[in-house]
Parts: structure tokens; sequence; C-alpha cells
């Protein structure tokens, strides 16, 4: 049998990663991947590339996201993953949508949605090493706010459920993970 996938969604600096590293070590037996990870590995390049790049090959980049996944799952695949993506990728100049098609390939059962006030990601942000473009706490709000609306159209258009929470919730976040086994 498949083990479920699981899309734990959000702003890029809400804590997606530190979410997924405390599931983790809870629990063991999931698969913690990344969409970034995956695309550098199968498409060689580094995330500042993946972030940086035109619309067109935003989107195209994001076709490889199904193969890599399968790729890393091969031997695994009766693990639930946790799969850490973004519904929209910042490259400087605009917000790139993740087309619902690519939600869709990976095949999820549930979308986690990571939300926060805009001041307290602009807070993480800026204690964060990691490069990001810098947006003001406006421009940060209009994000988040984008950021659930697709999480939203991407349960909706799917069918699946969708869960958000406040950063930091790993239990929410592990009873909306136990409940789709349960489904």
């Amino acid at each position: 049998m498949t083990g479920l996938v699981v899309i734990l969604l959000g702003v890029s600096g809400v804590g997606k990663s530190r979410l997924a590293s405390e599931i983790g070590a809870l629990r063991p037996d999931i698969l913690r991947l990344s969409a970034g990870g995956l695309l550098r590995k199968h498409l060689r390049t580094t995330s500042e590339k993946l972030r940086t790049a035109d619309r067109r090959d935003v989107q195209e980049n994001q076709f490889a996201l199904a193969e890599a996944l399968a790729d890393e799952r091969r031997g695994q695949e009766d693990r639930l993953v946790l799969l850490e993506a973004h519904s929209f990728i910042d490259n400087d100049q605009e917000l790139v949508d993740v087309p619902v098609e690519i939600i869709g390939s990976l095949k999820p059962s549930g979308i986690i949605l990571i939300s926060t006030t805009a001041e307290r990601l602009a807070r993480q942000r800026e204690m964060d090493e990691r490069e990001r473009p810098k947006r003001t706490v406006h421009e940060l709000r209009r994000h988040l706010d984008h950021s659930r609306d697709l999480a939203r159209r991407y349960s909706a258009l799917l069918g699946i459920p969708m869960i958000q929470i406040e950063d930091g919730k790993c239990k929410a976040a592990l009873e909306f993970i136990d409940s789709l086994g349960r489904c």
C-alpha cells in the first residue's frame, strides 16, 4: 500500500521546516521531504536559481516535482510523506502560483497550511539567514492571504481536507495527519 502524502504549505519563513522537524522527532515513521530539496537534487541546481527564475522557468521547474518525489520515495512507498512546499514562488519580480495540476500530481491526501501574523513573519524572516526578498509587513500580509486562498483552492479542486494552523501547533498537525489515515 502506498503511504499518504500530506503537503505542508506556508509562506517562506513561516516555520514549515521547524514544524516538520518537530513532527519528525515525534513520528520517525513519517518521511519528511522538502519540495525545494527535491527540485534542487532532481534538477541539479541551487535554491537561489530555483527561486529567482522567471515565471516560465519557475512553472516549468514545478512540473519535475512529481517525478522527483517518486524517485525519492522509491523503496519506501509505504511511508507517509510530509512534504514542505510553497503555493507560490516569490521570484523577486512577482508571485508565481504553483498550478493546482502540480499539487494534484503529488496525489496528496491532505493539506496543512501554516499561518501567522504578518508582523511575526517579518520578525522571523529577519532572524533567518536564508536569502529571501525583502518585503514590507503589508506585502507579507498579502502573501499570507494569497497562500491561504491558494491552499483553499487546492483543497476544493482536489477534494481533499485542509487545516490551517498557527505556527508551532505540532499537536494539531499530528492529529490532522492521523485523521487522514482513518479516512
